[in-house]
């Protein structure tokens, strides 16, 4: 199999099984095979299960695998996993909810207003463009996609893109055109070129996605009994009549008719026997965003001509944004071109595209004492919340967390989207979490049972084990707590504010091939910045310390922002009574979950440590993370499982001393014991 992602999982058969609940929920069905809802493990993760029929394509399986584990755009759906079995092949990916385009548009009576029709265009566009100017895995290398048409774009909740199935796809090699002598494909969507001549091109895709706009704007199938649409609006503009009969009755009023036969336009030269003659998907995205704009009755569009999107990825150069009055509030600490730099796979956003994204600010969701919460809408249908701060003395740190924060990728830690630094504007760009905070929630009469509180503590502690690791460089959050953690409509935790955040390794101090931190390394930033050392490991003392107060308000459903309080009255619950019963919320304490209330308090006591010659009996994130899971798998089972008991003192002591040597100062000074001989990090 060709490269693939390390964070496609392999899966068993049996685990697919378990995941599928032995294959009980059908959601799809087509040539390939069949698709399946599942759940994976024991977080209430949703899942899409495709199991293949044939199981003589095991090669075109793996390139399948391959291809799909190098996409990473927010419109392509995201590829967990793979099994290849003795007598299956099967793809977990996300479960997006609802459904694919081709149904929603022929089989539902859904109401779909033409700018979300042109946000779903769009998101499918920029997919393309992404695969497109790829350039993976070496110089000139990009993604032919191979069979777009709108079952194979799935829409989320939003009617946000995601497009799918990569069964066709293939790396087009040193260049954008190959041959090939056996033709795949859907009829009615499949490019006329690639069917006559075997050509492999990226303007295959655009002839496909010009058939998806045409079923957009008619809500009809390219064909349709003895009809074809092509050749139906093709007669209808020779004619110079008949065209607006032709849209979907339900978005052909006046005042869209513009836009429609815009669309329509473009569609067409998508579609053209001139291949040469097919716009670029980026093109295409681009002019649909101006569409998008116009609708709204604007002359032009600024969303529609941006090109600041920051990557490291080999994507050609790109201009950059003019920032002339930019970056006055950073006093020369910093350089615009450093900062600029440090923001990845970030889209750098202008006033006026702010503007727009939020409707001129009509949507606030809040006001806090740094910053103002506005909603607003991408071009893409992609619900995010804008937040614009305040007060210019505290740019400096929270510009520090929005470059710490747009180098992390983790499923539990919210996503920087983009950011706006014009004149002396500071604005940042995230995803939108539906629920609120963990703080509300636990304000709210809202039902939360033990086992969702137990995956919020499990998938929290797992964040910030993956902050605290050699993979991120080591980075202290520095604000944990029930308000700095958001939850989504399926209670799956994200960690957001970043702004107090410290990292210990940039980038550049070490090699792209590095995949341990050496103790030369450590005591060469110890000697560079012993500042920023020491700043990460209280940091790294915090999250933990705050981590324990956050388990405590899990299992009482305590109202406070400050935990200080709480952790105290634990403290004295377990000291007087040896038992943390009389603080645990009343809703969850049935006989059967008392003994893991008891075993959660007794951690979160123990991650509260806070006096200096015992904070070495803290455990690390790693080890937290490692006995919640344990606890909970036990608490399954209905049984007391030797490991669950808590990391005594013994234990912690016997773990120090097993542990790899550390410079002294670092241990001297901050009493540091983070370091196991299970961490990817190593001293020599």
């Amino acid at each position: 199999m060709g490269s693939t992602s390390p964070n496609a999982k392999i899966f068993t058969e049996d685990e697919i099984k378990s995941i599928t609940s032995n294959y009980s929920t059908l959601i799809g069905r087509g040539g390939f095979g069949e698709v399946y809802r599942g759940v994976l493990d024991a977080d209430y993760d949703l899942v899409a299960v495709k199991r293949y029929i044939r199981l003589d394509l095991r090669e075109d399986f793996k390139e399948e695998v391959s291809i799909h584990s190098m996409t990473s755009h927010k419109n392509v759906v995201k590829l967990i996993g793979y099994c290849i079995g003795e007598s299956t092949l099967m793809l977990v990916t996300e479960y997006i909810s609802n459904g694919n385009l081709d149904d929603i548009l022929h089989k539902s009576d859904m109401s779909i207003p033409l700018d979300i029709r042109l946000g779903i265009a769009i998101g499918c566009a920029e997919a393309l463009s992404y695969m497109h100017s790829m350039h993976l895995p070496s110089d000139d290398n990009l993604i032919y996609h191979g069979d777009i048409k709108p079952a194979n774009i799935l829409l989320d909740g939003n009617l946000t893109t995601k497009v799918s199935d990569f069964g066709l796809s293939r790396l087009l090699f040193s260049g954008d055109t190959q041959f090939t002598t056996s033709l795949k494909g859907s009829m009615g969507y499949m490019d006329p070129i690639y069917f006559h001549e075997g050509r492999l091109t990226p303007k295959s895709d655009v002839y496909s996605f010009g058939i998806v706009l045409f079923e957009l704007i008619t809500r009809k199938r390219v064909k349709h009994g003895d009809n074809n649409l092509i050749r139906t609006f093709n007669k209808a503009c020779a004619k110079g009549k008949g065209l607006k009969e032709l849209f979907d009755a339900a978005i052909a009023d006046e005042s869209n008719m513009k836009v429609l036969k815009e669309i329509r336009k473009l569609a067409a030269e998508c579609v053209t026997l001139d291949i040469r003659a097919r716009p670029q998907m980026n093109d295409v995205a681009k002019r649909l965003q101006l569409l998008k704009k116009n609708l709204k009755g604007s002359p032009q569009s600024i969303l529609a001509t941006h090109t600041s999107w920051q990557s490291t990825s080999k994507q050609g150069t790109r201009s950059m944004p003019s920032l002339k009055k930019g970056f006055s509030f950073f006093k020369g600490n910093a350089s615009n071109s450093k900062i600029l730099s440090e923001l990845r796979n970030v889209r750098i956003f202008t006033n006026d595209e702010i503007n727009e994204v939020t409707q001129n600010y009509s949507y606030p969701l809040g006001t806090g004492a740094s910053a103002e919460v506005y909603k607003g809408t991408l071009e893409d249908n992609t619900l995010v919340v804008v937040n614009k701060f305040l007060h210019e003395d505290s740019k400096e740190v929270l510009v520090n967390g929005g470059m710490i924060l747009s180098q992390i990728v983790h499923k539990n830690v919210i996503k920087l989207l983009g950011c706006c630094l014009e004149d002396k504007t500071l604005i940042f760009i995230y995803e939108y979490i539906p629920k609120g905070s963990l703080f509300d929630i636990l304000a709210s009469q809202e039902e939360l049972p033990l086992d969702l509180r137990m995956r919020i503590a499990i998938k929290t502690a797992e964040a910030l084990e993956y902050l605290h690791s050699s993979a991120t460089g080591i980075i202290g959050h520095g604000r944990v707590a029930t308000s700095t953690i958001l939850l989504d409509d399926n209670f799956i935790p994200k960690l957001t504010d970043f702004s107090r955040a410290c990292k210990l390794i940039k980038k550049n101090e070490a090699t792209a091939s590095d995949s341990v931190i050496s103790s030369s390394l450590l005591e060469e930033v110890l000697c560079y910045d012993a500042s920023c050392y020491g700043s990460v490991l209280m940091n790294l003392e915090s999250d933990v310390y705050n981590f324990g107060g956050v388990l405590m308000a899990l299992i009482s459903r305590d109202k406070n922002t400050d935990h200080g309080d709480l952790i105290v009255k634990f403290s004295k619950a377990y000291e007087t009574y040896k038992s943390g019963k009389a603080m645990f919320d009343h809703d969850i304490t049935a006989e059967e979950d008392a003994t893991l209330l008891e075993e959660m308090g007794r951690l979160a006591l123990q991650c509260t440590i806070w006096k200096g010659d015992e904070m070495v009996k803290r455990p690390t994130m790693k080890e937290v993370a490692a006995h919640l899971r344990v606890l909970r798998r036990s608490w399954k089972e209905g049984t007391t499982d030797a490991d669950t008991t808590q990391v005594n003192e013994t234990d912690s002591r016997s773990v120090m001393s097993a542990e790899p040597r550390i410079p002294n100062l670092m241990r001297h000074l901050f009493g540091y014991r983070r370091i196991s001989t299970s961490d990817p990090i190593k001293t020599s």
